[in-house]
């Protein structure tokens, strides 16, 4: 019998061009420091990474040279990690999402949801095949996602579970349909990312239509009468979902008193926060990300703007939780229902815990990507993504959210609504009514 045939699982790198080994993410992810040290920013969000299960690189250029102490990182991590070998008919899974800078806390929440669903089927193997994790990172970055997408179309993985931003998500989208890659989108909410009929795309997580008319609801309901406000940081996530919540706001009759855009990654929003007291804001509909939000709330409260704030699903994030501090106490925000609660999740919440992670944020919706993944190559038989997609489509899949299906867009339907109300109480994210 042949020996099958091996492969260094290397990839060429952005800058320098000669390829460097990877190595394993594992002591990444329990690191503390290293944690922190990209939650802080230390690791720049505009720095190209590649990561996955068996390999890791990391550079950063600066005059056309590595930065001396990720020159040091590289070398530790070279004569401590060893590289794996990939089989020329190893399956590969592609998780794609931010690893790096202020929302790298999503890019370990995938990393660890994928390994763990990998880790509950047998052998990790899958239709005799050996399944491998590849991990990279797109920054929350268009340009940067646009870029994974076309170096991953190179080599097809079978599967890309991401990207998390809408923006990376939908410019990505076409170049994996076009390479007939399958892809699943744990959290990209704009509703174009299922409006470009793409048969092989799908979403475990609800759309911003929802989100927006949600939020108009709470308003009405529970802020009758008093002066709206909404603030958002442009992305083709926050401004989609603005414009779905002031049209349903609208429809009920409301009309924001202040429409205001803040600049991202800002050191002071004290001119927006001044504009909103000026205009006696009561309320305000609050939608960036995490980091952002977290900033602009705390410096509000520090300026004693009292006005009541609400917002959506990127305030699960940590980082906000960090950054806003005791201004994160209480506020509303839209996410699915607390998974963790569902006896369907036992079994994926043990293997979690027993990688030493928490099943936070995205990790159980990751963790379903995967198994609808791997539900459709079994039905299927076959890796093919359009084979994948349509035997996704035939039945329900059960998955830890329960009974899943997909409509003809790829959009997620579930026995339970597609969100729900939580906030932020003594550290702890908690159902909210």
């Amino acid at each position: 019998m042949m020996q099958r045939q091996k492969r260094w699982n290397t990839r060429e790198c952005w800058a320098p061009r000669q390829p460097l080994p990877r190595f394993s993410p594992s002591a990444i992810l329990a690191a503390p420091d290293a944690r922190k040290g990209a939650e802080t920013g230390l690791l720049s969000h505009r720095v190209p990474i590649e990561l996955n299960a068996g390999g890791f690189f990391l550079r950063r250029v600066r005059n056309g040279c590595l930065d001396f102490s990720l020159y040091l990182a590289l070398i530790v991590m070279m004569l401590t990690s060893p590289c794996r070998l990939l089989a020329a008919d190893d399956v590969v899974v592609a998780v794609v999402g931010p690893m790096v800078g202020t929302s790298n806390s999503v890019g370990i929440q995938y990393s660890v949801g994928v390994r763990a669903a990998l880790k509950d089927i047998n052998g990790n193997t899958l239709l005799g095949h050996k399944v491998n994790i590849d991990l990279f990172d797109d920054s929350c970055t268009k340009s940067i996602a646009e870029g994974v997408a076309m170096k991953l179309a190179e080599n097809p993985p079978s599967v890309v579970i991401g990207h998390s931003c809408s923006g990376a998500t939908i410019i990505s989208a076409p170049i994996y349909a076009k390479h007939k890659i399958l892809q699943i989108t744990p959290a990209s909410t704009n509703p174009k990312v299922t409006e470009m009929g793409i048969s092989t795309l799908f979403r475990m997580i609800g759309r911003d239509d929802l989100q927006g008319k949600m939020a108009a609801q709470r308003i009405s309901e529970r802020h009758a009468g008093q002066r709206v406000g909404v603030l958002f940081f442009p992305s083709e996530y926050s401004e989609g979902l603005t414009q779905t919540a002031i049209a349903a706001l609208e429809q009920r009759g409301i009309t924001p008193v202040a429409r205001v855009q803040a600049s991202p990654s800002a050191s002071s929003y004290a001119k927006e926060i001044a504009a909103l007291m000026q205009q006696n804001v009561e309320v305000l509909y609050l939608v960036g990300g995490g980091l952002d939000c977290g900033i602009f709330l705390r410096q509000a409260r520090q300026m004693e703007a009292t006005f009541a704030v609400i917002s959506s699903d990127t305030l699960v994030s940590g980082v906000f939780l960090q950054t806003a501090g005791q201004a994160a106490e209480g506020v509303p925000f839209t996410f699915p229902p607390e998974a963790t609660q569902l006896p369907t999740a036992a079994s994926a919440i043990e293997t979690i815990k027993a990688m030493g992670q928490e099943p936070v944020g995205y990790t159980l919706l990751a963790y379903a990507a995967t198994q609808v993944w791997i539900e459709g190559v079994m039905r299927a038989k076959s890796f093919d993504a359009e084979q994948i997609a349509a035997a996704v489509r035939s039945e329900p899949v059960l998955t830890i959210l329960g009974e899943v299906t997909f409509d003809g867009k790829g959009d997620i339907r579930t026995a339970y609504p597609a969100f729900a109300w939580h906030s932020w109480k003594d550290g702890k994210r908690a159902p909210l009514d």
